[in-house]
């Protein structure tokens, strides 16, 4: 690894880097929209008439089609491309209807993203791995993946399937496309198990996500030489750790006995991870002498001696794991984020080792472009990387392999320098637009937030005055918490009240978000809690903050989310009633 990689970044490019940086920036985006213009959807889009009639012409001349590129392409949403990927749900799905669609050929899969703000899921089209793999090899690894899918035919007239395409999660989807996992071979590589990893092939295709992380921690606990985590993101390492808390004699008996233990829709796989559990009465002595996770401080080393890393995404929206992670980790333990990415676009690689909240981007998956969050939010407003300004903080805009151009990804980072190596911009993530807050795999705006306690409560539990609402992580499954404000006293509401008062609100937040449902379905959320707080509990807290601020009162606002674990304790001092 560049020994540079351990470097501060630098401030300002230096003039042989920023010419490195441009020329391998525009020659890496002019690869991608000499591609892809041809394809049916820059071709018929009304948005890029301008760029196409400009481009139509220019064979290979890279300045002309940059130029284009730069003063012709709009910026664009998801709304854009929506219509296009609609095509490969059309029963049938026809192959003049989606062959080049948005690159040449077919796609390989189809990745649905994991819930931002929308209602209904998204689809983007992947035409192409990654090359990057994460540096080091490891011997033995607890490794979390899915790979349930389903399939779409395109067909060519009325009978000719001519290609299968999956439809999956992205991870899960470039796992097989990297290590030729058909989807027809499930059945044959149902009861085998990869050397490296603890758990077998069967266990990524258990959906309940208890079940799911129930039987990674089983077989986890059962193999003495596990050196790395993998877990997709921290929150996910955490309910894995809590499921081992709570279900801990369960999962130490299946070891001594060898016994798959009965679990939620596992049927189905039972045969295949039974061959791969066989009693171990040694092990489970020892892990009933070391104990739960609990508050143990280090407790991972204890029953995994040889672990080293944990290899798990803990910024953002999954910050709020990392100091419990880290507590069960220990200090001789590394917590790492392996990569920055989303189901558009494979963005950049973790830059220090000891900070999980820094990236260097680089050139794999797609071209990236600043928006400056304080800027107008239209196409000229961006800059490219050698004209960012480190400390400012910009929406990065993406102009993918797989056919997205200038598309808004909605993740804020702030530009913190320039690798001294290269001149790979180096950032962080701070926050994403109108997302706020994100369970397993569900993002719940602001907006969906007030529409559903405020539009439930009036008949149920009455007048909601104020509130607000947290990550509710007291108990598995984790949920939206509320603490509300009413006009009645709380004293006043029946029990049955107070029971579909929880429910109207789960029953409109899965109404306004297919991702809310699904978790709520499937067991990875539970029943949205509410707690009612005191009279004048939201006028106190104004207070008490403006005088910790010593700012006017007028601009103290109670947060629709409020992630500070200060003011959610402050508050829950004030709890009356909780529903």
């Amino acid at each position: 690894m560049p020994s540079s990689l351990y470097s501060p970044p630098l401030k300002s490019l230096t003039p042989e880097l920023l010419i490195q940086l441009k020329e391998r920036s525009e020659k890496f985006l002019f690869e991608i929209i000499s591609t892809n213009w041809k394809s049916q959807f820059c071709q018929t889009a009304d948005e890029f008439s301008i760029f196409r009639h400009a481009v139509e012409m220019l064979h290979d001349d890279e300045q002309g089609f940059l130029r284009n590129f730069r003063k012709s392409v709009p910026l664009t949403l998801y709304d854009t491309y929506e219509p296009f990927v609609a095509r490969f749900f059309n029963e049938p799905c026809q192959e003049s209807e989606v062959i080049d669609l948005f690159a040449p050929g077919f796609p390989v899969f189809l990745a649905v993203s994991s819930g931002t703000s929308g209602s209904a899921p998204k689809y983007f089209a992947k035409y192409r791995g990654i090359t990057y793999r994460a540096p080091g090899m490891q011997s033995q690894s607890v490794y979390t993946y899915r790979l349930t899918c389903k399939i779409l035919n395109v067909f060519r007239g009325d009978q000719d399937i001519v290609r299968r395409i999956t439809v999956s999660g992205v991870s899960g989807g470039l796992l097989r496309l990297q290590n030729g996992w058909n989807v027809e071979q499930d059945e044959d590589r149902m009861s085998s198990k990869v050397l490296t990893e603890t758990a077998p092939y069967a266990v990524a295709m258990v959906l309940p996500t208890p079940s799911f992380l129930l039987l990674h921690a089983l077989y986890a606990l059962a193999d003495r030489t596990v050196d790395t985590l993998k877990v997709m993101y921290c929150t996910t390492l955490l309910d894995m750790f809590m499921y081992m808390d709570r279900d801990w004699f369960t999962l130490i008996d299946a070891i001594d006995t060898g016994t798959i233990p009965e679990l939620e829709n596992i049927e189905h796989v039972r045969d295949q991870l039974q061959r791969h559990l066989h009693a171990n009465p040694v092990r489970a002595a020892e892990l009933r002498a070391i104990g739960p996770p609990s508050n143990t401080a280090g407790w991972a080393k204890y029953v995994w001696p040889n672990l080293k890393i944990a290899l798990s995404a803990g910024s953002g929206p999954f910050s709020s794991a990392v100091p419990k992670v880290k507590h069960l980790l220990g200090l001789d333990v590394t917590l790492q984020s392996p990569r920055f990415a989303s189901s558009e676009c494979f963005i950049g690689v973790t830059y220090h080792t000891g900070d999980i909240n820094r990236f260097r981007i680089i050139l794999e998956d797609g071209f990236v472009e600043y928006l400056d969050v304080a800027s107008e939010e239209v196409a000229d407003k961006l800059c490219a990387a050698w004209e960012a300004e480190p400390g400012r903080h910009y929406e990065l805009v993406l102009t993918t392999c797989h056919g997205f151009w200038r598309y808004r990804s909605g993740d804020i980072v702030e530009l913190l320098g320039f690798a001294p190596d290269d001149g790979s911009p180096v950032m962080r993530f701070v926050r994403r637009r109108n997302v706020e807050i994100r369970l397993d795999t569900a993002s719940v705006t602001e907006a969906q937030l007030v529409q559903s306690i405020c539009s439930t409560t009036q008949d149920t539990i009455g007048q909601v005055t104020e509130f607000t609402c947290f990550k509710d992580i007291r108990k598995l499954p984790y949920t939206i918490g509320f603490f509300v404000e009413l006009t009645q006293e709380p004293g006043m509401l029946s029990t049955t009240s107070r029971h579909l008062a929880k429910q109207r609100v789960a029953d409109a937040l899965s109404s306004m978000n297919d991702h809310i449902r699904w978790d709520y379905d499937r067991g990875a959320m539970g029943i949205p809690t509410i707690r009612v707080v005191k009279p004048g509990t939201f006028m106190e807290y104004r207070k008490w903050r403006f005088e910790a601020a010593a700012i006017g009162t007028c601009q103290v606002k109670v947060p629709v989310v409020m992630s500070d674990p200060i003011a959610q304790d402050w508050m829950t001092n004030r709890v009356e009633l909780e529903i």
